[in-house]
């Protein structure tokens, strides 16, 4: 089979070569375009030939004129261009596209928001955010395409605000009666409720907490399913002298979502031993074990019964967690807690290598994978998508 890259070539090729018979017979082409160098074409034809699709598709690009029929060869050049890391040549060939000054509007404007993607490609993204903004000017068939781009652009720049802006601007248009967009409302709900988190753990970093508790409590108006804005304000109790009120926010947020229990389970045990709360904590995770088998709430609460100093029970839990959904970590953990008596240290060291090797999360969209967790997944940009495979 020929590689995809030949084949998109090969059909480049004939591209060209109807390009060629629209664009001569054209009445509104460009005066520049009518007298196009044939020997760019033969060039190319050659270059395809020997096997050197980079400069047959240069030559391409270049031997087929612009004009309103050969237009959507020319886009579909820029974004190959773009998706292969050419990025310079793809901004060339848009940039080129809007300086026709004979083209359709409709066209030009498409070939704007090619143009937008490329500076976003480039890093440019001041370039891109004033290219997305004049085009939600100039045309209304590129409104979604564009306030979807610049909200990516905010997120990449961490401009939570504009970002918030953008978004409920999109909330505030979607028809509750159509029930794709009551979907798109709810999406768009929970990003707000994100990018108020994000800017509330920006303004604590910059201890300004009371701007940081707002814009917590704001994620909570925007949807009640996710437990970050609990983690947040949680934390913003502890600093404030408020363990509690922390330790409240933080079962419910375990009640809510035992998933997301490993990811501040050390904060809840530290609060939970500043209000004398720890045996309350234990009997929580057996609930949630109870309703949920999970390695990582079993490895959880033997935690909970070696610091207690009971590893007999400890072993218990993590042994019946072998049996019925056994994983890597729990073989560690049954290893530490067995100790030298039957493993030996470099049994328990090699355990420990072998569960650093596998990936602690994992994106459920695009499978990212790696050992941090992000509420937003570095990979496809989703949110709330990394969760802790079982191995």
């Amino acid at each position: 089979m020929a590689e995809p890259n030949t084949l998109l070539l090969a059909l480049l090729f004939l591209a060209v070569a109807a390009g060629w018979v629209l664009g001569r017979g054209a009445a509104s082409r460009d005066v520049a375009d009518e007298t196009a160098p044939p020997s760019q074409y033969y060039l190319g034809l050659n270059f395809l030939l020997d096997g050197e699709q980079e400069s047959a598709l240069k030559a391409f690009s270049e031997a087929l004129a612009v004009n309103a029929e050969t237009f959507e060869t020319h886009i579909t050049f820029g974004s190959l261009l773009r998706k292969r890391g050419e990025v310079d040549n793809a901004i060339k060939i848009h940039q080129s596209l809007l300086s026709r000054s004979r083209l359709p509007d409709v066209q030009k404007n498409q070939a704007h928001l090619e143009l937008a993607k490329d500076f976003i490609a480039a890093g440019l993204l001041d370039r891109a955010e004033q290219l997305l903004k004049d085009l939600l000017e100039l045309s209304e068939d590129h409104q979604l395409d564009a306030k979807s781009l610049l909200i990516e652009l905010f997120e990449t720049s961490r401009d939570w605000d504009q970002a918030c802006q953008l978004t409920e601007s999109q909330l505030s248009e979607a028809d509750d009666g159509d029930p794709t967009q009551k979907a798109a409302a709810i999406n768009a709900r929970r990003k707000l409720s994100y990018y108020c988190c994000e800017a509330a753990e920006d303004r604590e970093s910059a201890a300004d907490l009371e701007a940081a508790r707002e814009l917590a409590q704001r994620a909570l108006t925007w949807t009640e399913e996710s437990v970050w804005p609990h983690i947040i304000l949680a934390r913003l109790d502890q600093l404030q002298d408020q363990p509690r009120r922390a330790y409240d926010r933080l079962v419910t947020a375990a009640k809510m979502s035992p998933e997301r229990l490993p990811e501040f389970v050390d904060q809840l045990i530290a609060v939970s031993e500043v209000v004398n709360c720890r045996e309350e904590l234990t009997g929580l995770v057996v609930t949630l074990l109870s309703q949920r088998e999970d390695p990582q709430l079993r490895v959880i609460l033997a935690d909970e019964y070696s610091a207690r100093g009971d590893d007999g029970r400890a072993l218990d839990i993590i042994k019946r967690g072998l049996n019925d959904k056994p994983s890597s970590r729990l073989l560690m953990q049954a290893l530490k807690l067995l100790g030298e008596e039957v493993a030996t240290p470099e049994v328990i060291e090699g355990a420990q290598k072998l569960v650093a090797r596998q990936s602690a999360y994992l994106c459920g969209v695009c499978g990212f994978h790696g050992p941090s967790f992000y509420w937003q997944c570095p990979g496809c940009k989703s949110w709330d998508t990394l969760s802790r495979p079982t191995r």
